[in-house]
């Protein structure tokens, strides 16, 4: 019910952290309170280190394809998913899965594209920024696998790193962008998968050899 919904957003103003939603322009400052447990469970290090349960108002603006700040914490979070608290067939609360976003300031992705010069109009390939920093996600710990099977190595077979990383559907990352995330460490996107979030992708990165020059004109990397 709308009164006792009411009611409980009280405790949220009373109790609550205050939030800024940082994935909206304007950012939406100290407007939302949040109620959250750190989860304890010490024999599942990714829940341990990234995981966050909580819970807002039934009235909040934050959706699934927000990414909040808590300023108390210093930390950054995407929303993972948002389920409604019903009773008598109405919202009283929501229960939101927050995942810790991660990724270095400097993080920001570039996408190939065909430069060509005004003068020669001869083409090159280049770098352009889709989207500058801060990008916010979450690299999930690194792990070693292998495309082959390891016991039976054939000439022209190898294995490369690979790097689980979360990201908000707003920026709209596509096949064989790079994830720029310091001037030693980027990593080209070889799949993603949608579905499994409403508002975040699973985007799977791999070691990236393609080349990489400093920045010109603002936007385009040039090789």
């Amino acid at each position: 019910m709308a009164g006792l919904g009411a009611d409980i957003a009280e405790v949220y103003a009373e109790l609550g952290v205050a939030v800024n939603i940082v994935s909206r322009d304007p950012v939406i400052v100290e407007e939302e309170r949040l109620l959250y447990d750190i989860n304890a469970q010490a024999t599942k290090p990714f829940i341990r280190e990234y995981h966050l349960d909580g819970s807002l108002a039934y009235d909040t603006q934050i959706t699934t394809d927000d990414v909040i700040y808590i300023p108390v914490t210093d930390k950054y979070y995407m929303v993972m998913n948002k389920t409604p608290e019903l009773f008598e067939g109405e919202i009283v609360e929501w229960n939101i899965v927050l995942y810790l976003c991660n990724l270095p300031a400097t993080s920001h992705i570039l996408r190939p594209v065909e430069v060509r010069n005004p003068t020669t109009y001869k083409i090159t390939h280049g770098w352009q920024v889709i989207h500058d920093d801060p990008v916010y996600g979450l690299a999930s710990d690194r792990f070693f696998g292998a495309d082959v099977d390891q016991e039976t190595p054939k000439v022209g077979q190898f294995q490369k790193w690979k790097i689980d990383l979360y990201l908000p559907k707003l920026y709209d990352i596509q096949p064989l962008d790079r994830v720029f995330m310091t001037e030693t460490e980027y990593y080209k996107v070889e799949a993603i998968e949608s579905h499994h979030y409403p508002g975040v992708n699973m985007v799977q990165l791999v070691e990236d050899t393609r080349p990489h020059t400093p920045v010109v004109n603002g936007d385009v990397y040039d090789d």
